[in-house]
């Protein structure tokens, strides 16, 4: 295992350590594996009996075979031939997808950006001091030095590919700029390779460097002769491409495409566009996620947040000599229909009341899940346990029993998310400099994504702890928490407008501040769980389904808080998919109407915000608005070839196509519409196919912008609907021309 340090001086150290990790098979009759570990004796370099928890419902330990590894790349290789080596089940695996550099952390007990002291053994064994804990709040982050690699190509077609020369090479070295355009190719390849070997940077960051940027400088290497030649790692290696591709895969309703890696070793190559950590919090937050889920920050900086989570989980189960199953076989509690009815169940929802409400109070549950599985003591095997039968901590609803004797593992690595975020909460809202409060939002802001996903993986039926009963414990908590709270409220005289999972808003005559923080006093008091006061609403939007405009949207509605504040969700300016452009209109909009503390003067703001949609509008018209921000953005649902009807997005598919792209499910898209009632590919045009300025659809933008712009003033002027604000601008137009 190769370990990268940074010491006291700010030199980066690299170490060996002669480490592989191991798998662990278990079986009914041990003398069973005399014949499969002799049959592949070569691919270990011991093996030995020990003790383990081989299930985490176990209460006892077993005796398994460790088998440690000779080649650390070789862990599924061999579990796949030892499983095969007897019936299905004979041998059970345990650790075999656990990634070696994870392993080594968890056996170590370290982690990324860890104080530590190493001493190194004439036989090359590191032995490990940790000086620090993954709780810490204010950890001490070494000075890291930053480049950011961007290349122009000399496009022969529409859109850049592997063929096409290099133009230009763009470094940004910690706000240095410097453009590499001189020469022949090689002679740009090699000064990008001189240039990184001579700043040395800690972090590599580029756009799309996984997809395209760095498939493409070792393509053009190898067409140039100098593939050998081409490193930009701290090891001197060549650089390749990975021989597995990317992969598309299903989750919660969608489908995603993840790219393969593109590793520096030595250093970490972070891709804005496929790092969820880095997107979300910046750098604070990856370094926050390495450390506390234990994952290198290369592959924290790519990680699915479930996948962080995971690393989290496998940690803690280490440290408590439980394994790590291959292939998760833990089933469901069986339950007949009446149970089920009463089971099969999420949070509950009070129906929001279509329309603009004035002063409602918005008060929510502080991470209310997490909470709740770690306070209740809710995981996969503490769920009707055979130990405690007799429990008094009971799911509600069910009356399942909860093991009163164990902690289980997702409270356990659910504690240090919910502790730590609740004091970077506190830090982030402190008297500390703007940087301070910055750096711990950031910081909580990616425990949140953790929390949340803790309680999705309780469900998820590939989680290597997950079990549905614990899913549905929680959501009967969260159920039966909501309901006393609303209970609470109406019984002090509040009504309640709307309640979703962990949220209420309230409303009471004439009540202020005071009144709804006593009310958020008493529902702690009864309900144990902490609750927020986010403000009181001067007014706030409750918007029906696009569906069925007579039924209500639970997670679409937009307010201003008596502090100025806007609060928007579900709409079109939170959308991802949404142009620039129409997304800024709208906010301008809410903007104004923001201005108006009652219903009535917000009503009295609708004319001025016409006249932003007018003044937006006509500069469609005119064609002044930049192509640009008029992009689509949209992730492909399924294979290109798959699409038949032909929508805006098909057309722009099917234009990448064209022009020698490769699409893969889940991959995102985006495109400008240049002709929306056309027929055929030339409806719209890939924002990769642009150069310069675009000959758009106005008309087309121009609908949906007052589409975009009905949807937040038609609740307080019934004629401002999408046909009703075009009928405005239509006139303008006939009065213009007059």
């Amino acid at each position: 295992m190769v370990v990268w340090l940074k010491d006291e001086s700010g030199r980066t150290v690299r170490l060996v350590d002669r480490w592989t990790p191991s798998i662990f098979i278990a079986t009914d009759n041990l003398e069973d594996m005399a014949i499969p570990l002799q049959a592949m004796r070569q691919e270990f370099a011991w093996t030995r009996t020990t003790e383990k928890y081989e299930q985490v419902t176990d209460s006892a330990k077993s005796t398994v075979t460790e088998a440690k590894l000779k080649d650390a790349k070789s862990a599924q290789r061999v579990g796949l031939r030892m499983e095969r080596m007897g019936p299905f089940g004979a041998f059970r695996l345990y650790n075999v997808d656990v990634p070696p550099n994870q392993s080594y952390l968890y056996e170590h007990d370290i982690f990324p950006l860890a104080r530590c002291e190493v001493t190194q053994d004439g036989g090359g064994l590191l032995t490990w001091k940790l000086d620090d804990d993954a709780g810490e709040y204010d950890y001490y982050v070494p000075t890291f030095t930053k480049m950011k690699i961007d290349v122009l190509t000399s496009k022969q077609g529409k859109i850049a590919r592997v063929t096409d020369s290099i133009k230009e090479i763009r470094v940004d070295k910690d706000g240095e700029k410097i453009a590499v355009d001189g020469g022949s190719e090689v002679d740009k390849i090699l000064e990008l390779v001189s240039i990184v070997r001579s700043a040395d940077p800690d972090f590599v960051i580029t756009d799309d460097g996984d997809t395209f940027l760095l498939p493409y400088l070792v393509k053009r290497a190898e067409s140039n002769g100098v593939a050998d030649r081409f490193s930009l790692d701290r090891e001197g290696t060549p650089m390749k491409t990975p021989a597995k591709g990317g992969t598309s895969y299903f989750s919660y309703g969608k489908i995603y495409y993840k790219p393969s890696a593109m590793k520096l070793l030595g250093r970490v190559h972070v891709d804005t566009s496929t790092s969820f950590a880095f997107r979300e919090a910046g750098f604070e937050g990856l370094f926050e996620l390495s450390r506390v889920c234990r994952m290198p920050m290369h592959t924290s900086s790519r990680a699915s947040i479930g996948k962080a989570l995971s690393s989290l989980q496998f940690y803690h189960a280490s440290k408590s000599d439980l394994l790590v199953p291959w292939k998760p076989t833990l089933w469901e509690h069986f339950k007949d229909r009446n149970e089920l009815m009463i089971a099969d169940r999420g949070g509950f929802i009070f129906e929001p009341r279509i329309g603009v409400h004035e002063r409602v109070a918005e008060l929510d549950f502080s991470a209310l899940y997490p909470n709740i599985m770690l306070r209740k003591n809710i995981s996969a095997e503490t769920i009707r346990c055979q130990c405690c039968p007799d429990s008094k901590n009971r799911v509600p609803e069910l009356g399942w029993n909860v093991c009163e004797r164990t902690k289980g593992i997702v409270p356990k690595a659910i504690e240090i998310i919910v502790r730590k975020r609740l004091r970077y909460k506190e830090l982030a809202s402190g008297p500390g400099t703007g940087t301070d409060r910055a750096r711990y939002d950031a910081r909580q802001g990616v425990l949140k994504w953790l929390g949340v996903t803790t309680f999705g993986y309780l469900g998820f039926n590939n989680a290597k702890f997950g079990r549905i009963d614990a899913h549905i414990a929680v959501c009967a908590w969260d159920r039966k928490i909501l309901l006393d709270a609303a209970k609470i409220a109406e019984a002090k005289g509040f009504d309640v407008v709307h309640g979703i999972i962990d949220s209420l808003w309230l409303r009471k005559d004439g009540e202020q501040k005071q009144g709804y923080l006593e009310l958020k006093s008493e529902i702690e008091r009864e309900t144990g769980f902490v609750m927020s006061f986010n403000g009181i609403f001067n007014w706030v939007v409750f918007l029906p389904s696009k569906v069925n405009p007579s039924a209500p949207s639970v997670n679409r509605y937009f307010g201003v808080f008596s502090d100025g504040v806007l609060k928007v969700r579900g709409i079109e300016a939170r959308r991802h998919d949404t142009p620039l452009a129409l997304a800024k209109c709208q906010m301008d909009v809410l903007q104004i109407l923001a201005g108006a503390d009652s219903i009535s003067a917000a009503k009295d703001k609708v004319p001025q915000c016409l006249e932003t949609f007018l003044d937006r509008a006509s500069a469609l018209a005119r064609h002044e608005i930049p192509s640009a921000e008029l992009a689509f953005t949209t992730d492909l649902s399924k294979e290109p070839e798959e699409y038949s009807a032909m929508t805006v997005q098909r057309a722009a598919v099917r234009r990448l196509v064209e022009e020698g792209a490769t699409l893969h499910a889940g991959e995102g898209i985006r495109y400008i519409i240049t002709d929306y009632e056309g027929t055929g590919s030339r409806r719209v045009i890939p924002l990769e196919m642009v150069e310069g300025e675009v000959d758009y659809d106005s008309d087309r933008y121009i609908a949906l912008l007052a589409r975009t712009c009905a949807s937040v003033l038609e609740p307080f002027d019934q004629a401002c609907t999408a046909a009703g604000i075009l009928r405005t601008f239509d006139k303008q137009s006939v009065m213009s021309l007059t």
